[in-house]
């Protein structure tokens, strides 16, 4: 089954929607003191992100780079987007290698976790832009 640009677009948004519940919800469970559940939550949302980005935008961005992407502002945000998409990753990869205990944090580490959620939601933000940039 093939889609249209469009469409795929309109599934990834689909998708990027559910994962900001889900990290809303994953927020609500860290406050209520349960970290099991939250590490759940939150590995079931970077594995369905990583998904997002091999099927639908990693092919798009790849797709304006070939055929020139509409001026230096458009560039520049989209450069923005991938690059803190490309932290949050890294970040979720950094906190989990810290709880398996193979490497060490000294202190509490909620400000990097913190940090990472408010990049994801940045960077969905600007997604949004670009949707509406794009396709509206």
């Amino acid at each position: 089954m093939a889609f249209d640009v469009k469409t795929l677009a309109m599934i990834n948004l689909t998708i990027q929607l559910f994962l900001v519940i889900l990290l809303s919800y994953a927020a609500f469970v860290a406050r209520k003191k349960d970290l099991r559940k939250h590490c759940k939550i939150i590995r079931i949302a970077v594995l369905l992100q990583i998904a997002a980005i091999g099927a639908v935008m990693l092919p798009s961005m790849l797709g304006y780079i070939e055929n020139g992407a509409p001026g230096i502002l458009f560039n520049t945000e989209i450069l923005f987007h991938h690059t803190m998409g490309i932290l949050v990753i890294g970040l979720w990869i950094y906190i989990n290698l810290v709880y398996a205990q193979i490497i060490r944090w000294p202190g509490n580490f909620k400000s990097i976790m913190r940090s990472a959620y408010v990049l994801w939601i940045l960077a969905f933000i600007i997604g949004m832009h670009l949707y509406i940039r794009i396709y509206l």
